[in-house]
């Protein structure tokens, strides 16, 4: 379908070409004149479950952005929308339209609603790629029972991983992120998608200054696969992926630790067809730039199955080679247990100093660059469910896992915090 095609679009028609930008009537820097066609597009969203008389009631509140006003589609969160039986979408002109859930990505975090007559426009969307640390950034939602919300920042870090998702290639910025932000737009200083805002780092549940939000590049391929198939084939190159060491990079004759290390490549695959040996260090993919395993994994994990992307790779003597490459459907591997994850658990003791009333397993080891420490499992959480079924032992984790097909979906307290954590093997 391709309705986000090519990722840019024009900035907002209400933007000033002065900058700084100075509202000349009052002498002040200001970008409301920028901002002012792009906030009507940003949306409350409800979430809607059974309550304990058997009636749909509200039950959590996010945010989301107009990206296609004439066909009524909607970006939000996956965690905003996932277990939702019904959905609420507040205009900021007052109305309050039913949405209908057209798809969900939980490892990209990322959903897309459908309501009719939006009467909004769409917002304009950035390419993402082109980011830099230190751009300005505005992030706008619903946090904490608020009315529509701006605040202001910059971009902090690029490529960045944090709990959730397993699909991670996040751009971080310090602007003001709360609980209820969750799925409203990053944008930067000309008006323009370049972000949905999807998790913050914080002990007390409240913005500490590091928040994150899925690149529009990446939400828009998602998008893409969810509007033309209602789902996301994952794609493959059969390669198992690590960070690169100073011994690998002086190996291969670089001097910075960008990239994906090839740790092996699996038999039979496009990857060992493409000439891909164990010790390669990956820069390049389909024309981005390589920082991370987990940015490589991300864009590896959205690509279109059966079509082939260039890839660049560093071998020896700090020499780039490209070829091309071609991406197959994912098949997930069988999994019996959580040690095949990475993870070793035990139960929870007094030592623990768990809070009373929070039930599960205590996690007590996670192997390196396992799948569990890709999705950002560490040792002291204790896995409270998983796939939505209690862990109450570890027999019942390991045939939870198995049952999940590949993707594990766990909840975990972290620091008294309830975490969604997806572990893709």
């Amino acid at each position: 379908m391709a309705l986000l095609a090519g990722c840019e679009t024009s900035p907002s028609t209400a933007q000033s070409n002065q900058f700084p930008p100075i509202d000349s009537s009052r002498n002040v820097l200001s970008f409301a004149d920028t901002l002012d066609s792009v906030l009507p597009s940003v949306v409350r969203i409800g979430s809607l479950q059974e309550n304990a008389e058997g009636k749909l009631a509200l039950a959590g509140i996010g945010s989301g952005a107009v990206i296609d006003a004439e066909k009524g589609y909607v970006v939000t969160n996956a965690h905003v929308v996932a277990g939702g039986k019904g959905f609420l979408i507040n205009v900021p002109d007052g109305r309050v339209l039913k949405a209908r859930l057209i798809g969900i990505d939980t490892p990209t975090d990322i959903a897309v609603l459908q309501a009719d007559d939006l009467r909004v426009d769409a917002v304009s969307i950035a390419n993402s790629d082109k980011l830099r640390v230190g751009d300005v950034v505005f992030a706008v939602g619903y946090p904490l029972g608020l009315e529509q919300s701006l605040s202001m920042g910059v971009i902090s870090g690029l490529g960045r991983s944090a709990s959730g998702g397993s699909l991670q290639d996040f751009i971080q910025t310090d602007a003001s992120i709360n609980s209820g932000n969750s799925g409203g737009p990053l944008l930067d200083s000309q008006g323009r998608l370049i972000g949905i805002n999807t998790a913050i780092v914080s002990k007390s549940g409240g913005s500490n200054g590091i928040g994150f939000s899925v690149p529009a590049s990446l939400a828009v391929q998602v998008t893409d696969q969810l509007l033309t198939h209602g789902t996301v084939k994952r794609g493959s190159l059969g390669i198992v992926m690590a960070k690169v060491s100073e011994e690998a990079s002086e190996k291969v004759g670089i001097n910075h630790w960008d990239g994906a290390l090839v740790s092996s490549v699996r038999a039979g695959t496009s990857a060992q067809n493409a000439g891909l040996q164990a010790g390669d260090v990956i820069t390049k993919f389909g024309g981005r730039k390589v920082k991370s395993p987990n940015a490589l994994r991300a864009w590896i994990g959205v690509a279109t199955p059966d079509k082939p992307y260039a890839l660049t790779y560093i071998r020896e003597n700090g020499i780039e080679k490209t070829v091309e490459i071609e991406v197959t459907a994912f098949k997930a591997p069988v999994v019996e247990s959580l040690e095949q994850l990475g993870v070793s658990v035990r139960k929870v003791t007094e030592a623990d100093h768990v809070p009373a009333g929070v039930k599960g397993i205590y996690v007590s080891g996670v192997t390196k660059d396992s799948p569990a420490d890709r999705a950002g499992l560490q040792v002291g959480d204790v896995i409270n469910a998983i796939n939505n079924e209690l862990a109450k032992s570890k027999h019942v984790c390991d045939k939870l896992v198995h049952e999940s097909k590949g993707r594990a979906r766990l909840l975990v307290y972290r620091y008294g915090v309830a975490i969604p954590v997806i572990i893709e093997s």
